[in-house]
């Protein structure tokens, strides 16, 4: 709940560069509360402080540079690295040998993939400069993932911060059913988005 807490003031208190720094270091595949930096960034995209493509593109591209200096670290060192350090990135050098079945069936597009599905990203990753995949596969198809996934996290944190913006307002022209309404509204909504998840991990994970 602290880093939470933390990460959600550093968004508000230095923007742009603190979104990017800290989406390099989980763009490495380090855990961590990512969706809360989106959060803060829809709050502030609604109230005309930060730009809604700055905040996508940035978001992107910090991904992306997380994830390429993971792609070299993992070219560099081999396994050595996953052995003494993986713990803090949970994973293991037996998720890693996990992803050959991916690499095998989807090349680069696994990057891509794990990207939008969450499952598997890390050993991916780290995976990909391990094995030295092809680099101009593994950054494209990372770019792709990165941005898909910037914009879907930058929309909805939006579309939440500007429907909350709006709850306050109807909250003193309309009666409390509409309160009743809106949560009804946003519970099918994440349904749809469960079912689509749940479709992708059964298409890719089996």
């Amino acid at each position: 709940m602290e880093s939470t807490n933390i990460l959600y003031s550093l968004i508000i208190d230095y923007g742009y560069l603190a979104l990017f720094l800290s989406l390099v270091v989980e763009g490495t595949g380090m855990p961590g509360p990512v969706e809360i930096l989106f959060l803060a960034a829809g709050y502030l995209i609604s109230k005309g402080q930060m730009n809604f493509l700055a905040v996508a593109l940035i978001a992107a591209l910090g991904n992306l540079t997380g994830n390429t200096l993971a792609y070299i670290i993992g070219a560099r060192s081999g396994r050595t690295f996953v052995e003494k350090y993986g713990r803090y990135l949970k994973i293991t050098v037996k998720d890693l040998e996990g992803m050959d079945r991916w690499f095998s069936k989807y090349g680069g597009m696994t990057n891509l993939i794990s990207r939008l599905i969450g499952l598997p990203r890390t050993p991916a990753i780290w995976a990909s400069g391990i094995t030295r995949m092809d680099f101009k596969s593994f950054f494209i198809f990372s770019a792709i993932g990165d941005l898909l996934w910037s914009f879907f996290w930058t929309s909805v944190s939006y579309l939440v911060s500007m429907q909350i913006l709006k709850i306050d307002l109807i909250g003193k022209t309309y009666p409390w059913w509409m309160y009743f309404v809106m949560l009804i509204g946003f519970v099918l909504f994440m349904y749809v988005v469960w079912r689509i998840f749940l479709w992708m991990k059964e298409k890719y994970l089996t």
